[in-house]
């Protein structure tokens, strides 16, 4: 009998509202977000509308935790309800959330469906495109190993780069990784933020101006995309849709060809990374 393949990710992985609602292989187990000693399910119970409205009231800031492993068997539960037999979990970095352990351990414990699961070594937009080239693999008639292995291959080239106005946000969450050599620096330095190859945060351009630091990540970005022929782009934003858009202008005029998706990152992003942020996740795919 032909695999029956599902894809489940975290809410940390922004899968592109598109894909959502093309296919129905796909399901998101939410994150938590505690705002005003309250929870939320992640872009369930709040979208990012509502959540950056309440953001500018809140007496102290929001947290977040990963989704538990009850909801993660939840949305098993489904994709078992839907006759799938194979799953493919796609996560967050391992670095910045412990989704993945999360996932793993369901994986481990269920026995009647087949399930691995990918540490994208990502964040946002930049993992929730591992998603994008699974289905893309999976529509050509890919087996369920070999979808594995070329989403495990592909980690180490894919990248996430993102420009926040303040770091606040990151450094109040604890998701500072590398970054943390720029607090208390020029006051005015605006810099470009990536995942490394191991999934960790770190500068990897600063600028004395916005329009500097975008310039360079969108340069950055343009680098990568040139230097590969299997690419999977996203543009997002944390309560800035006009930068977003200026992104986007700027990479769909160099790569015309290239689909690029656009999105708001989640509430259990937005977080860590306050509003302003744009970001762009650059998935490099493998074994074509």
């Amino acid at each position: 009998m032909p695999e029956k393949i599902a894809i489940l990710a975290d809410s940390g992985s922004d899968v592109p509202a598109e894909l959502l609602n093309s296919y129905d292989n796909i399901e998101v187990a939410p994150m938590i977000v505690t705002m005003d000693g309250k929870e939320y399910r992640d872009n369930v119970d709040i979208t990012p509308e509502e959540f950056y409205a309440a953001l500018d009231h809140v007496d102290e800031l929001p947290k977040t935790a990963a989704p538990t492993q009850g909801s993660v068997e939840a949305q098993v539960d489904k994709l078992r309800q839907r006759g799938f037999d194979h799953i493919i979990g796609i996560t967050v970095s391992a670095h910045l959330s412990t989704s993945f352990g999360t996932f793993t351990n369901v994986a481990r414990e269920t026995t009647d469906i087949q399930m691995d699961v990918v540490n994208t070594k990502n964040i946002g937009i930049g993992s929730g495109l591992f998603a994008v080239y699974a289905e893309e693999m999976i529509d050509s008639g890919q087996s369920f190993d070999e979808t594995m292995k070329f989403l495990k291959q592909s980690v180490k080239n894919s990248r996430t780069f993102f420009y926040i106005p303040s770091l606040k946000y990151l450094r109040a969450g604890g998701r500072i990784g590398r970054v943390a050599g720029l607090i208390g620096s020029v006051l005015n330095i605006k810099p470009v933020i990536a995942t490394d190859s191991d999934g960790i945060y770190f500068p990897v351009a600063k600028a004395r101006s916005e329009q500097k630091a975008i310039s360079k990540m969108v340069n950055l970005v343009a680098d990568r995309i040139a230097a590969n022929k299997s690419v999977r782009v996203g543009v997002v934003n944390g309560a800035d849709v006009p930068l977003q858009e200026k992104v986007y202008d700027r990479l769909h005029a160099d790569f015309p060809q290239l689909k690029i998706y656009r999105g708001s990152i989640s509430p259990a992003l937005g977080v860590h990374t306050g509003p302003g942020l744009v970001g762009v996740g650059v998935q490099i795919g493998e074994g074509e």
